[in-house]
């Protein structure tokens, strides 16, 4: 995964407030068609690393386009959520 180097749009409100509710240090969220979720979140990056792969392995195919999907990634406990590219 990439950061975004200059985000087109600024990362959604309703990531940040998933993000607050969100206890795991490391977490994935999308943004798919307005909603937001939150895909993968663990306490340790070893396990954040193989869910995350797993993760891509298992759904990433059908979140291809024509559907509207923005990344998220949150590696720390602070609300520092940046915009990636898978």
């Amino acid at each position: 995964m990439t950061p975004i180097r200059k985000p087109t749009k600024p990362v959604p409100a309703s990531i940040f407030k998933l993000g607050a509710a969100t206890p795991e240090q490391f977490a994935l969220f999308i943004h798919l068609d307005g909603m937001p979720y939150c895909e993968v979140k663990c306490k340790r990056l070893a396990d954040f690393t193989q869910k995350l792969f797993e993760w891509k392995r298992e759904n990433l195919p059908s979140l291809r386009p024509p559907v509207v999907v923005r990344y998220f990634l949150r590696t720390n406990k602070n609300l520092d959520i940046q915009e990636v590219k898978i």
